[in-house]
C-alpha cells in the first residue's frame, strides 16, 4: 500500500467513530423487519368491486332480466335510517316480500314500527303499539310506486332514471367484490327522494341493498339477506284484516 493510500486509510478510521449499535436500536430494527415480513404475508384487503365492470347501462338491464323472471320475492332486511338534522342512526328490519303485480308487506319485527302491506290497489299502513289501521289508495302515494319499481325493476327502472357507477365514496361504503354499485337519479323529479343507490349482484343482476337519498338530507339504506324468488307467495298474504280493536281510518283522494 503506497504512503498516500495508507494515510488516507488511516485518517479515515481516525476520523470516523466506530458504531457500535446500542440494544435499543438493535431490537427496533428486528420489530421494523417483523412489521415488514408481516405486512408481507398479511392477506390483501378485500376488493371492494367486481373484477369484471361492464357498463353501468348493462348492469340496469341486468337488473331488468332478473326481475323480469321473478314473480314473488321475499327476504329478511336490515333499515338503517340517517337522519341529517339531528345526525342519528336508527337501526330497524323485519321480513319484506313483493308479487307480482304490485304487491308489497313490509313486516317490521318491532312492535314500534309501522308495517305496510299492499295488495297493488289498496294501502294499509299499520300501527300495532297504538292500534290504528290507515287506509289509502295505492294510486295516492307516487313514492311508493317508486319503491316497488327499482325493487321490480321493469322497463320503467331502464327508461326513467339515470344510471351510472357510484362514487368512489359510495362503492367504499356499500360495494364488494361480488356487487357493483349504482346510483339512479329520476329524469323527473320526484317529491321526496333526489336519488338512488342500487347494490347489484354482479353475476345475477338481484339487487341486494338500495338506499334512498332525499331532499332533506337524510338517507335509508335496506340490506337484504336471504332473498328467496318464485316460491308461490299467496296474494292474501298482502292484504291485512283489521283486528278487534284497532282503528281504521281512510286517506281521501285528492281533488
Amino acid at each position: 500500500m503506497s504512503n498516500l493510500v495508507a494515510s488516507v486509510f488511516a485518517l479515515s478510521l481516525v476520523s470516523t467513530p466506530a458504531v457500535v449499535p446500542s440494544w435499543s436500536t438493535y431490537w427496533s430494527s428486528l420489530a421494523e423487519s417483523a412489521q415488514s415480513w408481516s405486512a408481507y404475508f398479511a392477506p390483501a384487503a378485500a376488493a371492494k368491486r367486481p373484477a369484471y365492470r361492464p357498463k353501468a347501462s348493462e348492469v340496469l338491464l341486468m337488473v331488468q332480466a332478473f326481475y323480469d323472471a321473478t314473480t314473488d320475492l321475499q327476504a329478511n332486511f336490515t333499515q338503517t335510517y340517517y337522519n341529517s338534522t339531528f345526525r342519528t342512526e336508527t337501526v330497524t328490519g323485519g321480513q319484506l316480500k313483493l308479487k307480482k303485480p304490485g304487491m308489497m308487506l313490509w313486516d317490521y319485527a318491532g312492535q314500534a314500527e309501522h308495517d305496510f302491506y299492499a295488495d297493488g290497489k289498496k294501502l294499509w299502513i299499520v300501527e300495532h303499539d297504538t292500534r290504528q289501521v290507515t287506509t289509502s289508495s295505492m294510486d295516492e302515494n307516487p313514492d311508493l310506486n317508486a319503491a316497488m319499481q327499482f325493487l321490480f325493476g321493469g322497463d320503467r327502472l331502464v327508461r326513467e332514471f339515470l344510471v351510472r357507477y357510484a362514487k368512489d365514496d359510495r362503492i367504499q361504503k356499500y360495494g364488494d367484490a361480488d356487487h357493483h354499485v349504482l346510483e339512479l337519479k329520476p329524469k323527473k323529479k320526484q317529491s321526496r327522494y333526489k336519488g338512488l343507490v342500487l347494490v347489484v349482484h354482479a353475476t345475477t343482476g338481484r339487487v341486494d341493498g338500495f338506499t334512498v337519498y332525499n331532499h332533506d338530507g337524510s338517507t335509508n339504506y335496506f340490506r337484504l339477506d336471504g332473498v328467496a324468488t318464485n316460491r308461490g307467495l299467496d296474494a292474501k298474504t298482502f292484504k291485512f284484516e283489521v283486528p278487534n280493536g284497532y282503528v281504521k281510518s281512510t286517506v281521501a283522494a285528492e281533488g
